[in-house]
This record gives C-alpha cells, sequence and structure tokens, in this order.
C-alpha cells in the first residue's frame, strides 16, 4: 500500500512512522496512513501535525500516574482528618454506567495495593453499607469540560451530605483539564486530584498553543477552522465536546473532549482511537445513602441525653474550598469544637449544591446537626430565603466572608509577598475590595492544587479578635440547634 502513495503524502510517511512509534500502544502504520487519507490532499500536513501531537497515555503511564494521584489523596484525606485506614474509605468509578471509570478503578487497585473489599463492584448494590465509611473516592480516567464528572458528583453529594453524619467527597483521575477541574471544584465543592493536569495550551483550541509551535501566526486560524470543518462533517461539535479541541487519548478509551476525527467512527469515518461504548459500572452508592437515611430517620430522638451535645458532629456548609479550608484549619489549630461545646466540627464545601433543592428536600428529612454559613453578599441572601423555609435549618452570614477574619493590614505590611493587592486597604465590608484581596493572597493559583499555602497564609494572618466574634456568633446558632436536642429537620413538637 505505502508504494502507492501519492506523492504528497509518501513524503510524509516517516513522520507518520515516528509519531505512531513514539506513543506506548502499538498503532500499525497502515492503520494511520488510511487515517490520513481520509483528508483532502492539502491537509495532508495537517493531518501530521495531529498525530504528532496526540498525547497516548498507556496502561504503564496510567499506573504511573494513579501512583502519583493516591500519594496526593493521601495527603488531602489527612488535612480532612480522616486519614485512609482500614476499611473507612470507600472507592468507586463515577456514574452508574462509565465503561472508563471502571477500567481505572481496577487500574488504581492494583497500584496503589488497596483491598478489593474497598470497592465498589456492580454486584454489590443491595449490600454496601456506609456505615464504615468516612471517605468516598470517585474514580475516573479524565476530568474534561467537568460538566459530566460534576454532575454525577452532584448526585452523590445530595444523599451524602444530607446523612446524620458526613462523609468527605473526592474525586480522583489520571488526568484533568484546568478549567474542567475548576467547573467541577465550583459546581460540587469535591475535593479534585489529579495526577497529570492539562490546560487550553495543550488543546488545538488555543492558537497560542504547542499545536501551533513553529507555524506562522497568519496560518494557524485557517488551520484551527480546517479542524473544525472536518469535526463538523462527522461530528455535532466543533472540537469535541465542550469544544475543548483535546489531544489526549487513553489506549481503553478516548475522552469525548477529544477532537472527534480522533475518535469518531459517524458517517463512515475511520477513527484512529475508537470511543469505546459503555457498560454497567461500579458506582453504586446513592441507594445506600437512602437505606441510611432511611434507617436515621426511624431512631428515635435522644432528648433527655445530657451528653448530645458533648459528642454531636456539627457541620459546617461553606461555599467554596477556600471557606472550607478556613473552617478545618479552625477546628484543628483553634479548637473550634470546644469552643462551640460540641464533639466534632466537620466542614463540607458544597460549591453550586448549596443551591440545590435537592438537597434541601433531603435535609427537611435528615437527622443532621448542620448549620449554612454563608457569604452575607445578594446571591447568599438569597439563597437562604430558601433555607429559611426549612425547618430547624440554621443559616449564619458571614461579615461578609470568611477573608475578612484575616488581619488585612498586616497582610498590607508584607505586600511584596502579594502582588495584585488593592492599591489601598478598604473596609471589610466592601465586597470588592476584598475579593480583590483574596485573589491576591489566597487564590493565586488553583485552590484544588493549593490547600497547604492557602492554610500556611490563614495560620499567619489569622486575626484571633476577629475569630473570637465569628465563634460566638456561631455558638449562638449551635445553642439553637440543640435547644431541643433535636437534629436539623426534625424539631420536637
Amino acid at each position: 500500500m505505502i508504494n502507492a502513495l501519492p506523492s504528497s503524502l509518501n513524503s510524509l510517511v516517516e513522520k507518520i512512522d515516528a509519531a505512531i512509534k513514539s506513543w506506548p500502544v502499538h498503532v500499525s502504520l497502515e492503520h494511520a496512513i488510511r487515517w490520513v487519507l481520509q483528508f483532502e490532499a492539502e491537509d495532508y500536513g495537517l493531518a501530521v501535525r495531529i498525530l504528532e501531537h496526540i498525547d497516548v497515555l498507556g496502561i504503564s503511564e496510567v499506573r504511573a500516574a494513579l501512583e502519583i494521584a493516591h500519594t496526593k489523596l493521601l495527603r488531602k484525606i489527612s488535612e480532612k482528618g480522616t486519614p485512609l485506614k482500614g476499611d473507612n474509605t470507600l472507592f468507586a468509578a463515577i456514574g452508574s454506567s462509565a465503561k472508563s471509570g471502571s477500567l481505572i478503578a481496577y487500574h488504581y487497585r492494583v497500584t496503589a495495593d488497596i483491598a478489593e473489599d474497598n470497592f465498589v463492584s456492580s454486584d454489590e448494590e443491595d449490600i454496601l453499607n456506609l456505615t464504615k465509611i468516612d471517605n468516598i473516592v470517585l474514580v475516573d480516567d479524565v476530568i474534561g469540560s467537568g460538566r459530566t464528572i460534576a454532575k454525577e458528583v452532584k448526585r452523590v453529594g445530595e444523599e451524602v451530605y444530607s446523612l446524620s453524619r458526613s462523609r468527605n467527597i473526592f474525586v480522583l483521575t489520571v488526568a484533568g483539564y484546568s478549567d474542567g477541574i475548576k467547573h467541577v471544584l465550583d459546581e460540587t465543592g469535591a475535593t479534585v486530584v489529579t495526577a497529570l493536569e492539562y490546560n487550553t495550551n495543550d488543546t488545538v483550541a488555543n492558537l497560542d498553543g504547542v499545536f501551533y509551535s513553529g507555524m506562522p501566526v497568519s496560518e494557524r486560524n485557517v488551520a484551527l477552522e480546517k479542524i473544525k470543518r472536518y469535526c463538523r462533517n462527522i461530528s455535532t461539535s466543533s472540537l469535541g465536546y465542550t469544544d475543548l479541541g483535546g489531544l489526549l487519548v487513553f489506549d481503553h478509551n478516548t475522552p469525548n473532549t477529544t477532537l472527534p476525527i480522533i475518535w469518531s467512527s459517524s458517517k463512515g469515518w475511520q477513527p484512529l482511537f475508537p470511543r469505546a461504548g459503555k457498560i454497567i459500572g461500579a458506582a453504586k452508592i446513592l441507594k445506600s445513602a437512602a437505606d441510611e437515611r432511611a434507617k436515621s430517620a426511624e431512631a428515635k430522638p435522644s432528648q433527655k441525653n445530657p451528653n448530645i451535645r458533648q459528642t454531636a458532629e456539627v457541620t459546617l456548609f461553606v461555599e467554596g474550598k477556600v471557606d472550607e479550608i478556613f473552617v478545618d484549619y479552625l477546628s484543628k489549630r483553634q479548637n473550634l469544637s470546644a469552643r462551640l461545646g460540641v464533639g466534632n466540627i466537620n466542614s463540607v464545601a458544597l460549591g453550586g449544591l448549596y443551591q440545590s433543592p435537592r438537597l434541601l428536600e433531603l435535609l427537611r428529612d435528615s437527622r443532621k446537626y448542620a448549620i449554612f454559613v454563608l457569604d452575607n453578599d445578594k446571591h447568599a441572601v438569597r439563597a437562604a430565603v430558601r433555607l429559611s423555609n426549612l425547618e430547624g435549618v440554621q443559616v449564619m452570614h458571614l461579615n461578609p466572608t470568611f477573608m475578612g477574619l484575616l488581619d488585612i493590614a498586616k497582610i498590607y505590611s508584607q505586600r511584596d509577598r502579594f502582588p495584585g493587592l488593592p492599591d489601598q486597604i478598604g473596609e471589610t465590608n466592601n465586597e470588592i475590595w476584598l475579593h480583590e484581596v483574596e485573589m491576591a493572597t489566597l487564590k493565586r493559583g488553583p485552590v484544588y492544587a493549593n490547600s497547604d499555602r492557602i492554610a500556611q497564609i490563614i495560620d499567619e494572618f489569622i486575626d484571633l479578635e476577629k475569630y473570637e466574634n465569628f465563634s460566638s456568633q456561631l455558638k449562638v446558632h449551635v445553642d439553637k440547634i440543640f435547644e431541643e436536642i433535636e437534629p436539623l429537620g426534625k424539631k420536637s413538637k
């Protein structure tokens, strides 16, 4: 076949061969050439450029990445105060039907040497017991746009966060795109752990990205439009799901955020790496959460137990990950539990979930001690109106955010450390100014990758007088919860 190639392609065979030989999985030269031949002759060079920039991860690369992700996970779990031990952590593939998640979960179990009993399997739907579980780790191969994963994590979060005892939710992936990771974080509040982080620079959508290196600027947009045209001919999207324009491929499957011309078999197109279909997955957590909630609802309230407060776990539902880091710090370093007179304080970042009607519906019937601690902006105030209609719910507004607990003057005295600070010190009730200060100090990089640095800044600049005021206000809400010694949503008549 190679001898019969047109000269316009024959001159590119060496490049094609070099590209596919660099991949950790075997693809025949004939298969790669057949794929290139589907392009117009004038675009053979563009097709070869795509081949040269595809990032292929084989089994060995996946397992090496999972080792890194597992190390990160152990640290994140310890930061939440529930280190992985025995059978306190449950692992499950994301979604009810995800072949990629199931396969990655298998590789992860083998790589990290995790007991098989700690993974949810497809035949355990009726026997899964969350009683001993502190941490739930949802596993998948990649976070692309983050939309699909966020939707699945939300479903789990709504069920799990409404249980009488809170659990921590983590998302662990081999790879992820930074915008998608941020979307999952913002929408769900879950802690995201990924080994290989990509960004728009690694996609064809970014005209300044690596893909266009060495190409004249005047030709880049023309090349992008050609790629879009080929993709639209065989797909409903121009550059893959959400038009991300990814070039990432796994040997077991190809993400739908990768260019469709790489994986699609629609309209007779011969894919380079076919995208696999779906099979029944492993995540069976939702039903178990419902069973636990039902059992909790049947339990009789312990109204006459004088020690209930001293042993109770109180959950502070907060909006974002920085807020969660604040509460975790206050619990560990400032002894917030003792200050409030409760057994334990648990923080849960809800992200967009704090506006979830489903979560509120489940909380209405739960036996949970919980307080929503929200910013004092117009969005949170509107959300609080809905919360106020839920019997037993406690809502506390900050003044105006957790950032206000820090010594801002002290931060400004060291402004060389924080480029981007507003020129002048403003009032802490000025939301816009305080947000700019937060962006220059705590949010200089992705929050999910900088929790240690954020906690260190909080420790260095915490204003203890402001903390005392905060804890005093919070204690008022805790006192209200235990006035009748009844959890949220189950007040005695």
